[in-house]
């Protein structure tokens, strides 16, 4: 499986950090109101393939419409779907960072991920709120071996100590 160069995965944190801030700027927690952000940002990229700029516009293009028509699942096209559910998690992810008792966000992966070594460190690394848990400021780009990963907010009364 391909996976992202190390300037790609730079771009694509930077369009999130893009798209989480238009998303706060408006006050509009929409995978839709991310996307266009993202995609400005030039956020839409191909595993490994970093010059593949007509492409990537095509799937951006995908992406729009996808989550304009409310569609969620495409088990046939892995890079809509990946991007598609980077769009609904960041603004998940984005909405809840304004809840004072959200301290983070706790990964699961699906059993397909769990044979991935990068998938297994992620899930060990820890940032002081346990393994697993990335801190709500974070932006957490993932390769396309962890693709179905989930985040879900962990409160601050859900921390040990």
């Amino acid at each position: 499986m391909a996976q992202f160069r190390a300037r790609q995965l730079a771009v694509i944190r930077d369009a999130v950090a893009a798209g989480r801030e238009a998303m706060r700027a408006t006050g509009d927690y929409d995978a839709l109101t991310f996307a266009r952000a993202f995609i400005d940002a030039g956020g839409v990229q191909l595993p490994g393939r970093p010059d593949a700029e007509e492409e990537a516009s095509a799937l951006g293009e995908r992406l729009l419409q996808a989550l304009a028509g409310g569609s969620g699942r495409h088990p046939g096209d892995p890079d809509l779907q990946r991007e598609v559910d980077r769009a609904r998690t960041e603004a998940r992810w984005t909405a809840a960072q304004g809840d004072d008792k959200v301290v983070g966000f706790f990964m699961t992966l699906p059993e397909a991920a769990l044979d991935s070594p990068t998938a297994e460190a992620l899930s060990h690394e820890n940032h002081g709120l346990g393994p697993g848990v990335f801190r709500k400021a974070d932006i957490v780009v993932l390769q396309p071996d962890c693709d179905g990963a989930r985040f879900h907010p962990v409160l601050e009364d859900e921390i040990e100590c």
